[in-house]
């Protein structure tokens, strides 16, 4: 099967926060691009999170203490719960980003490709 994405994805493991009006939750970001990210979260954290909401979540990492800290603004989570592992992963569409998070987040990109 081939790989049809067109945006090249970054294996992460760092964490981050994932915030929805005035709550935010610990998450670790797996993997991102310039169209989405992959997070890991516990369940207990993501029950103060409503999933029906049509307001943006607004997600925040760094690569590194060194790394600007980038921004991603989220349309859509799709959970991934799996039985075998005490968290659930979430694949979001990232609908927005600042122009300096874009910047930081290609840039990480063409250093880990």
């Amino acid at each position: 099967m081939t790989d049809k994405r067109q945006f090249q994805r970054v294996t992460l493991n760092v964490r981050g926060t994932l915030a929805h009006n005035d709550m935010v939750i610990d998450v670790v970001v797996s993997d991102v691009s310039l169209q989405g990210i992959k997070l890991f979260a516990s369940e207990t954290a993501l029950t103060h999170l409503p999933f029906d909401s049509h307001e943006p979540y607004t997600a925040m990492f760094q690569a590194n203490e060194d790394s600007p800290v980038i921004t991603l603004h989220i349309s859509q989570l799709y959970r991934h719960a799996d039985s075998r592992k005490e968290g659930v992963s979430l694949g979001c569409k990232v609908e927005s980003m600042d122009l300096e998070s874009v910047s930081a987040l290609r840039r990480l990109i063409t250093l880990n490709s």
